[in-house]
């Protein structure tokens, strides 16, 4: 027996070991993770080690920067996949090719402590400077199409619990909640709202888009009749281009696994004059509304808007229907009424909180240095907690 063996054995993993770990903190860092189309979580700070929390971001920041990380993803996707499963990686394949997330776990009472508090004080402040206040709660494609899941999923119902425990603890004084899970459940069937979702990425449509401003537009005080409100909406026009591929994000997530082809939808209204700015500086349409449209192929953020654009956007339209202001602190589902806003306000001020770090402002100081008449957090009905817990490390006050 080879007496030296087993030190070679040793020897080889403690290189294979240190290997891996000088190679996780040698190689490039990526800010996005396509495969799961989601930012990465970033090396844990100062602050984090005063929070307590260090541990635990450092811990996030190592699994996700983990070496050869995503194409490990890819492979175990892909043989998944091969083995004609209904879920594969984190997602549940339905018939007609149909690609659906998972539902997200149901909030503790710490977590909806954290964000109460900072939402109504926020609230508070803005109702405070005479502005009105809204929390627009846009319905997220696993909840409006819960009929599409295989039989076997069982927490169906975390969503509309997450929903329930959140609208309760908000200041009614302060802030008008907008219930579009509940609008789109009771006034449109099963079919009505598969028809306002991509089938392989997990946004609504354009034409989705326009069907929950304009049952948010009815339920805002914009001092319009019902009869104004019908004949703005009257005048939009429907156009789909259908000469680019459309790269959807859960199928971009499973390596592409579903072929199928689904086109993006805009609602226009003629004769408007935008005119744009990110954070000060001037900017043309194209670079910040669909910046993918002399492309052959894009995505969802490349059709419509990228939170990238809008660190702070400020879009301005002098034939705007009212002579008001809004400030939307908003996430990716609000891309596609970019510029119904526009159409609606003679200014929009757009702020994505995941997007802002590089601006030394808390949401407090945005809040008073803008004139707005409007204040609105603008949030998928899935994800708001993470946008609030965005807000929350960025900074409220």
């Amino acid at each position: 027996m080879n007496k030296n063996k087993p030190k070679i054995v040793a020897i080889s993993f403690l290189i294979i070991v240190f290997g891996f770990f000088i190679l996780n903190f040698s190689l490039p860092k990526k800010k996005l993770s396509i495969t799961e189309n989601r930012n990465l979580a970033k090396f844990p700070t100062i602050e984090n080690f005063k929070k307590g929390n260090y541990i635990d971001k450092f811990e996030e920041y190592f699994n996700d920067h983990f070496a050869f990380r995503d194409e490990m993803i890819s492979i175990n996707t892909k043989s998944q996949a091969s083995l004609n499963k209904t879920k594969v990686g984190n997602y549940y394949l339905g018939k007609d090719n149909w690609i659906l997330g998972m539902f997200p776990k149901v909030l503790n009472q710490n977590q909806l402590n954290r964000y109460e508090k900072s939402i109504n004080y926020l609230s508070v402040l803005s109702k405070d400077m005479g502005k009105d206040v809204y929390f627009t709660m846009m319905p997220h494609k696993s909840n409006m199409l819960k009929h599409l899941y295989p039989k076997y999923v069982d927490n169906i119902s975390n969503i509309d619990i997450n929903l329930k425990n959140f609208k309760s603890r908000l200041n009614q004084d302060s802030i008008k909640y907008i219930d579009m899970d509940e609008y789109f459940l009771s006034n449109y069937s099963n079919k009505e709202r598969e028809n306002l979702y991509f089938k392989t990425d997990h946004h609504w449509t354009g034409y989705g888009a326009f069907e929950g401003f304009k049952m948010m537009a009815s339920n805002m005080d914009l001092g319009l009749s019902k009869q104004d409100l019908r004949n703005h909406f009257n005048s939009y026009k429907k156009s789909i281009v259908t000469n680019k591929k459309f790269v959807g994000s859960y199928n971009q997530n499973i390596d592409m696994l579903i072929k199928e082809n689904e086109y993006v939808v805009y609602m226009t209204k003629d004769n408007q004059d935008y005119s744009f700015d990110i954070n000060g500086k001037e900017k043309e349409e194209r670079q910040v509304y669909a910046t993918k449209r002399s492309d052959k192929k894009w995505d969802y953020g490349g059709a419509y808007i990228r939170g990238a654009q809008t660190n702070i956007l400020t879009v301005k339209n002098p034939k705007a229907l009212l002579d008001k202001k809004i400030l939307i602190f908003r996430d990716s589902y609000q891309a596609p009424t970019t510029l119904l806003f526009a159409d609606m306000f003679n200014e929009v001020e757009i702020v994505d909180p995941r997007n802002i770090n590089s601006i030394d402002k808390t949401y407090k100081d945005m809040i008073e240095e803008s004139n707005a008449d409007v204040v609105m957090f603008m949030y998928n009905s899935s994800g708001f907690d993470s946008m609030i817990d965005a807000m929350i490390d960025k900074g409220i006050v």
